[in-house]
């Protein structure tokens, strides 16, 4: 088992424009080119109605992620129905909302382009170039011919605008206040590329600009072949289109290349998860794992009971007026750990379990002691407590007291607690008051009779930002761990701390012979 200031915005003259762009001219859809200082923040007036007001989406969706769906035909090759659940945010590009219905979708090209199934949907917020408002977008007749529609693009629902610019410059690229879309077919760029526009330039912008800082991709295959299908949906392509289509794949990888380290600094992380894409500039990680991550925010159980009449009961516990319900406990054993630093804290920790956790009393406890503290100034503290165990920790083989420590807490339990199961409690854990703090459900067997191997709170990181890469070094010369898949989460080393699903320790139950299982993994340091 592998476990695991503002910006100050100025209107430029188009000779200004041209210095600011190294003699290169902007080519706008709507207004002026604006352009500031201070690139720490974004500019605010960036989407638009169709009659011109500035929409508030700037950060909306801050520090959360996002599937980006493109249209490669390896989209069909997942189960996108679990893009649907709850806590997964999906935004398509083009054709690609045909496939699966996103929340967010964006387009640059012409709207007749694109199926009206789109357009009519009132549950997708559509993002279109500003000056596309007004233009047409296609049905179908009775003759099942394209046609242009009775309204235009601005008429239907949730659809925003947004200004381009066809100048790529890739230090400004985050911080413009219009969106990139590539170059003009005329200029090329710092790296040598001539022309080349894609809705994936937009794509990303506009989702760091909605405050979003992991990006998953998918359906980005970044390959065409003629006759082949290049899509995931039905659209034959000619030679000379599938020939252009892989020059702007070549163009975006190199583009892409260069805006990685601006995205890194900012913390906007873009992760591939198409297989054998042609998109080799973002690190790799698997559908299965990417929802997994997606979801880790959004509770996995609904429960509303108590909701409504919370502030009541709240009283009424206060004022002495209503007795928490029984907790039920699994058969377990508590566990926790003193040394010479922390006695004083113990002692007062020790108080508040005894008093609003009361089925605690009743549980065997174990009480690792580093070899400094005299095992008498414990004793004092649980006098009135039967069934106490005192183990004094090994010196171990660990570099530092804390991972000593952190060895303590995995091999004591794999050796002396003979319960189904065990609750850590570190000494910094105070319990405040009674109520319900456990439920039967977490400790039932699945549908397939397999029991959780610990129950704890959630926690987004770990420091630093390389231990899950190090993790996977280690298990791969394990026996017993080795069999397993690498996790291979995308990590910066400039970074202090990788984000994933991880757990947090303070109050911890554990299921103990998976605790045995594990310890056999690391028998003398961990």
């Amino acid at each position: 088992m592998r476990v695991r200031v503002m910006r100050q915005s100025v209107n430029m003259s188009p000779e200004e424009c041209s210095k600011q762009s190294d003699g290169r001219s902007q080519i706008l859809d709507g207004g002026p080119f604006i352009s500031g200082g201070n690139q720490s923040c974004q500019p605010a007036e960036m989407l638009f109605t169709r009659d011109g007001r500035v929409m508030p989406f700037l950060d909306m969706y801050q520090g959360h992620s996002a599937f980006l769906i493109c249209s490669g035909p390896s989209l069909v090759s997942h189960d996108l129905s679990e893009l649907s659940e709850r806590g997964v945010l999906t935004c398509a590009v083009n054709n690609a909302a045909t496939i699966h219905r996103p929340h967010f979708w964006i387009s640059v090209d012409s709207p007749g382009n694109f199926s009206d199934t789109i357009w009519t949907d009132p549950g997708i917020v559509k993002f279109v170039p500003s000056c596309h408002m007004e233009k047409h977008y296609c049905v179908r007749d009775e003759y099942d011919e394209l046609a242009p529609s009775r309204q235009v693009v601005g008429e239907m629902p949730a659809v925003f605008g947004f200004r381009r610019n066809a100048v790529f410059c890739a230090e400004q690229w985050l911080y413009e206040d219009t969106f990139n879309w590539g170059n003009r077919s005329d200029l090329i760029d710092a790296y040598g590329n001539k022309g080349s526009r894609s809705v994936m330039y937009v794509a990303l912008r506009l989702l760091f600009y909605l405050g979003l800082r992991k990006v998953f991709l998918l359906g980005c295959d970044f390959r065409m072949e003629s006759g082949e299908n290049n899509y995931a949906f039905e659209q034959a392509r000619s030679p000379s289109s599938v020939r252009n289509n892989n020059s702007a794949y070549r163009i975006l990888n190199s583009r892409l290349k260069h805006l990685k380290p601006l995205f890194d600094n900012e913390g906007f992380e873009v992760i591939n998860c198409t297989p054998d894409s042609g998109l080799t500039v973002f690190p790799a990680m698997s559908y299965e794992q990417a929802l997994e991550v997606s979801k880790s925010g959004t509770p996995k159980q609904i429960i509303t009971e108590g909701m409504y009449d919370r502030d009541k009961r709240m009283r009424m516990q206060q004022a002495g007026e209503l007795n928490a319900s029984p907790t039920s406990l699994p058969d377990m054993t508590l566990v926790t750990a003193v040394d010479r630093r922390n006695v004083g804290c113990f002692e007062l920790a020790w108080q508040t379990w005894m008093k609003f956790r009361p089925a605690l009393r009743e549980v065997p406890t174990i009480i690792i002691h580093g070899p400094d503290l005299d095992p008498s100034e414990i004793r004092r503290v649980v006098a009135n407590k039967s069934d106490v165990r005192l183990v004094c920790r090994q010196p171990g083989k660990a570099a530092c007291e804390r991972d000593r420590w952190s060895h303590a807490f995995v091999q004591v339990p794999a050796d002396h607690v003979t319960t189904p199961w065990y609750l850590k409690l570190e000494v910094e854990a105070v319990a405040c008051r009674q109520h319900v703090w456990a439920t039967d459900e977490w400790f039932t067997p699945d549908s397939d009779g397999n029991l959780p191997s610990f129950v704890a709170s959630p926690w987004g990181y770990t420091k630093p930002s390389d231990t899950i890469h190090r993790l996977d070094d280690w298990a791969d010369a394990v026996p017993g761990l080795s069999k397993f898949r690498r996790l291979d989460l995308p990590y910066n080393l400039r970074e202090k701390r990788i984000r994933h699903v991880t757990a947090s320790t303070w109050c911890y139950f554990g299921n103990t012979s998976w605790t045995k299982e594990i310890a056999e993994y690391a028998p003398d340091r961990l």
